[in-house]
């Protein structure tokens, strides 16, 4: 969820346009969900695809760091761009310079996430108990998602579409000061990202923490082709 996908029209409060937006993406949001319950019970249940996983966690577990920053640079930047690229080739969002910014950007962002995963199994445990999960939940959520990581993301793509430059993103995003550009631009993205993603979070905490990272990369990419797919024709 991106701060394009959320419009506040004047007079508009925020988190009415949170919860339009929620409720446009309400398919794609659906569909992440039973795709990561799936994975869940297929992790669970079918012991080929709980194969698969824990040799993937193998992998994570002798790469390190690493491995977050290259699969969530894949998985969020990559294969998103080359999807914009077959079905918009036109656009803006197909070109190299798109994809440069995407692969750093997730590349970013694939470190934070996993840092937050090691962190919280450090300090809750590894348990996939309902109170443990519902404290790493809970921090996730309103902690780094709400002070960090939407704050963050809306900047930096809005930094992205001011062509880079931080004079033109302060003039025109930030004129409001801190308070009043976190109230209409962030609020909103924040309520229509709850909305979607807090059932995917408590999914990747039911998992062991060596495949956190790569379930959600998963979900990620699913999440992110959903929404290409359903504002092909926008």
């Amino acid at each position: 969820m991106s701060e394009r996908d959320v419009v506040v029209t004047a007079g508009d409060a925020p988190w009415r346009a949170g919860v339009r937006a929620a409720w446009a993406n309400r398919w794609p949001g659906l569909a992440l969900v039973c795709f990561a319950v799936g994975l869940l019970l297929a992790y669970w249940y079918v012991p080929a695809v709980r194969d698969a996983l824990d040799v993937v966690a193998g992998w994570k577990q002798r790469v390190g760091l690493a491995f977050g920053i290259v699969s969530t640079a894949v998985f969020g930047g990559l294969l998103p761009w080359l999807v914009q690229r077959v079905i918009r080739p036109g656009t803006r969002d197909a070109t190299l310079p798109v994809l440069w910014f995407l692969l750093v950007f997730w590349a970013t962002k694939g470190l934070e996430i996993d840092l937050l995963y090691r962190l919280q199994a450090a300090v809750f445990g590894d348990r996939a108990s309902p109170g443990v999960v519902a404290v790493k939940v809970l921090c996730d959520q309103l902690g780094y998602v709400t002070l960090w990581a939407i704050p963050s993301t809306v900047a930096a793509f809005a930094w992205r579409d001011c062509g880079y430059s931080f004079v033109r993103l302060r003039r025109e995003f930030f004129r409001g000061g801190w308070p009043g550009w976190y109230r209409q631009r962030i609020v909103p993205v924040l309520i229509a990202n709850w909305m979607v993603w807090v059932p995917a979070v408590v999914v990747i905490y039911l998992l062991p923490l060596a495949l956190q990272l790569p379930i959600q990369n998963l979900v990620l990419c699913f999440w992110s082709l959903m929404l290409i797919i359903q504002t092909r024709g926008e």
